[in-house]
């Protein structure tokens, strides 16, 4: 595939130029690893995940780029084709259409997309289901029949937390976490003291800050949610970027409450630039709803900072400014490459659990 390339590619070694398309910049890409032409590379995987992947049928993505990106190892355009599917992740999971490319995935493979927080899923079961599909395909018996070094790694990226305790109980239960034991108690454990703490004190332990802690694109009704700001830097001084989530309600029979995150990323005013977060509840509110938050800014694979506290909407009190403030300054925000944005986004998560 790469013999009628040629030509382009040795193009580019004498004049930096090369016209690039859907169908030639695979191959392209392929002589410039195998050569270690650094520029080329770099300007083909721009190409690719700015101008093809995203237009891609999601079958020609796997088959095609996120094959190659793996084999070879290249981060971005693993995570460029990741983050392509991710939206349609339940698809992926859950059809029978999907399922001889889903098990016959090599275990790293398994990992890129269990690493991913972009993921579009229903909750963190459904992802454990999916791994032990992958795990006790009959095909691959290998895969399962002894203690393979790579389970403990796959289990790593599982996000037991974000499980709730009944989840947790039933994976705690299955044949595989029973037979691996070792593997599985530490994640248990974290998972088990994480849901005991109130909000307020999970802001302050150390430990609950890595990637288990960080939530997915749940589609399920929870008490949580994750929001992307994106791309943060078009965003112009003072402007208001409302964040709209429902949650479940502590009512019974189970309803649902509406919220507003009200940001000001770039500063509340002409005269303040602090950053601003202010939850809502946006409907008129018959009865109070004491409730506790916990809003963190997160990075890739770690929470950043994290503000809690408590506060009982009413009808006159229908607003709680969460002080993320104090935490976090417009200037951080934007600083070249700040530590605070994940490739221009800013990404919050927040966590409601209604006060008794």
């Amino acid at each position: 595939m790469c013999v009628s390339v040629f030509p382009r590619f040795l193009q580019f070694l004498y004049s930096c130029h090369v016209k690039l398309n859907i169908d030639n910049t695979l191959p392209v890409l392929i002589l410039a690893d195998k050569y270690n032409v650094t520029d080329l590379r770099n300007v083909c995987i721009s190409f690719a995940c700015s101008f093809i992947i995203p237009k891609l049928q999601l079958k020609d993505v796997f088959h095609v780029w996120f094959q190659y990106a793996t084999k070879c190892n290249n981060v971005r355009l693993t995570n460029s084709c990741v983050r392509a599917m991710a939206e349609k992740m339940d698809d992926i999971i859950g059809s029978v259409e999907w399922e001889d490319e889903w098990v016959n995935m090599d275990n790293q493979q398994l990992i890129e997309f269990l690493r991913c927080s972009d993921l579009c899923v229903k909750d963190e079961f459904q992802l454990w289901n999916a791994m032990l599909k992958w795990l006790l395909c009959p095909q691959f018996p290998a895969r399962a029949a002894e203690k393979i070094p790579e389970l403990a790694e796959i289990v790593e990226h599982i996000r037991f937390p974000m499980m709730t305790a009944e989840q947790l109980c039933a994976v705690e239960s299955s044949e595989v976490a029973q037979k691996y034991k070792d593997i599985f108690q530490k994640h248990f454990l974290q998972a088990y003291k994480y849901h005991a703490l109130p909000l307020t004190s999970r802001a302050t332990v150390k430990e609950f800050i890595g990637p288990c802690f960080l939530l997915r694109n749940y589609t399920d009704l929870r008490w949580d949610k994750r929001f992307v700001i994106q791309p943060f830097s078009v965003y112009p001084k003072c402007s208001e970027v409302v964040c709209k989530f429902s949650t479940r309600a502590s009512t019974f029979p189970q309803q649902t409450w509406d919220w507003d995150l009200k940001c000001h990323p770039k500063g509340f005013s002409s005269t303040s630039e602090e950053f601003r977060c202010i939850l809502y509840s946006n409907l008129i509110l018959d009865q109070p709803r004491p409730i506790e938050y916990l809003l963190s800014v997160v990075g890739k694979d770690e929470i950043l900072h994290s503000v809690s506290g408590r506060k009982n909407f009413s009808k006159t009190r229908y607003t709680a400014d969460t002080e993320m403030d104090k935490k976090v300054s417009v200037a951080e925000l934007c600083q070249p490459n700040s530590p605070l944005l994940v490739e221009d986004c800013l990404i919050l998560q927040i966590t409601l659990k209604p006060v008794e």
